[in-house]
């Protein structure tokens, strides 16, 4: 169990009573959107096999996923960044012997491969894992992004951002992350 920063109790995935609750938080999910017996209306449903009468409200998904989202982030950062590791490891096409030519599918899946590893960069930094960014100009994806994980270093070719820097003042830089905050009604 750890604490928060306002000191109360907060459980953890070392907590079994946690790791039940997002098991069932999958189930629920799992059957909303399967063959299981929960159905997404607005009415009163009765179970003809236990007589049980349940109420399924519409949006019940949206906010279950929520509920799931909050439930990994209180996971540790640790937990949270081999979860991404693992689904970089799954789903890259380099790692499964891609050489090319790219599909629609492949550059989709180097697409997802991509964020997923500035998540795990970011989440290395949550973690105190030492982490960052190099540059290999011999590559034609030059960015590249370093791991140290405990177990050794791991690291990714990424491709350069498309477009140079254009001229803006730090100033400049703040005035428009402050519009963009506006923008979309955020506290900036």
């Amino acid at each position: 169990m750890t604490t928060t920063r306002a000191g109360r109790a907060r459980t953890t995935a070392g907590d079994p009573e946690f790791t039940a609750l997002i098991a069932t938080v999958e189930t629920v999910l799992a059957e909303w959107t399967g063959p299981g017996p929960v159905r997404p209306h607005g009415v009163a449903h009765q179970d003809p096999r236990t007589g049980l009468l349940t109420w399924h409200l519409r949006g019940l998904p949206a906010q279950l996923d929520h509920l799931h989202a909050a439930l990994r982030a209180a996971e540790p950062a640790e937990v949270r960044l081999a979860r991404t590791l693992a689904a970089i490891a799954a789903l890259d096409p380099s790692r499964h012997g891609h050489t090319g030519p790219d599909t629609p599918q492949i550059t989709a899946a180097y697409a997802e491969r991509n964020r997923l590893i500035w998540t795990a960069l970011a989440l290395a930094h949550e973690a105190g894992v030492p982490a960052g960014v190099g540059h290999d100009p011999t590559d034609p994806r030059p960015v590249v992004v370093y791991l140290e994980l405990p177990t050794g270093q791991v690291s990714w070719h990424l491709p350069a951002h498309p477009a140079g820097w254009d001229g803006h003042s730090t100033g400049e830089k703040y005035q428009r992350v402050a519009a963009f905050a506006e923008a979309i009604g955020a506290p900036s």
